[in-house]
């Protein structure tokens, strides 16, 4: 089904029964983020929804999942006032925002295979997935602070410290220490952690598993986890009305009301 798609530069996407995968596309750079790889990646997943695509899987080509930004095909930028750098560069961020609502919006389950190093950015998008594998042998690096001078961005901060606490997230930010597959998932950053030659037989059982469910609950658990650390149980328990309740009667429920009482699997359809 890529027949259709607009012909990109940075990224590979393709869908398959109800499967879309998103492949970060420069293996030369380790998927460094470009210009074109910030602007296809919303297009992508675009593109994803309207192909039908019940999950997304998103991985990089090549032996890394995403190096951050471009710094060695990125210009330094031209001599400017304070004031004028700022308004280029709230100008530019805007496509960093663009990218993050994207992947954490998307009307489908995604799901991230971390088959290499994820530095810098490469973190905000490798945890941005709803469930996130990770190959054995890959790390996270966030170099911002001490190698650049800049803050993590992405999303970075705003995910690692909802997953690992804010001790670890600190650390990890200011210090730029490699942090290994295996602390990944001891500190909650990744679901579970898989031999490398079994990453992508895994990551695309979890897509199976996911494209087969209902979509509207899928999405609407999504939005229930997210909320979870940043509302009282008073109001969450609103905002899980609010979500239940058009479900309880809908095509979705009815089909998995009839399994369980014929004793099958449910055959979810589309949700609705």
């Amino acid at each position: 089904m890529s027949d259709s798609f607009p012909a990109f530069e940075a990224v590979a996407l393709s869908v398959q029964d109800g499967i879309a995968r998103l492949t970060l596309n420069r293996p030369e750079s380790l998927n460094a983020l470009n210009d074109a790889m910030f602007r296809e990646i919303p297009v992508a997943v675009g593109c994803a929804a309207d192909a039908g695509a019940r999950a997304l899987l998103i991985t990089g080509a090549g032996r890394g999942f995403c190096s951050g930004a471009d710094l060695v095909g990125r210009p330094l930028p031209a001599d400017a006032t304070p004031a004028q750098r700022e308004r280029a560069n709230r100008a530019g961020f805007e496509r960093v925002i663009t990218l993050v609502r994207a992947i954490n919006e998307a009307p489908m389950p995604v799901v991230c295979a971390i088959n290499g190093v994820a530095a810098g950015g490469g973190i905000g998008i490798a945890l941005a997935g709803d469930v996130v594998l990770m190959a054995s042998d890959a790390r996270f690096v966030l170099t911002f602070v001490p190698r650049l001078g800049l803050v993590p961005d992405v999303g970075a901060t705003w995910l690692m410290a909802r997953m690992a606490g804010r001790a670890r997230t600190m650390a990890a930010s200011l210090l730029g220490d490699p942090v290994s597959a295996q602390d990944a998932e001891r500190w909650g950053l990744v679901w579970r952690v898989f031999d490398t030659a079994q990453l992508e037989a895994e990551a695309m059982a979890v897509c199976r598993r996911l494209a087969d469910g209902p979509q509207q609950a899928v999405v609407g658990t999504r939005r229930l986890v997210d909320a979870a650390t940043e509302m009282p149980l008073s109001s969450h328990i609103v905002l899980e009305r609010d979500v239940q309740c058009p479900l309880i009667g809908a095509p979705d429920w009815v089909e998995g009301v009839k399994a369980f009482r014929e004793k099958r699997p449910p055959k979810f359809g589309s949700a609705s």
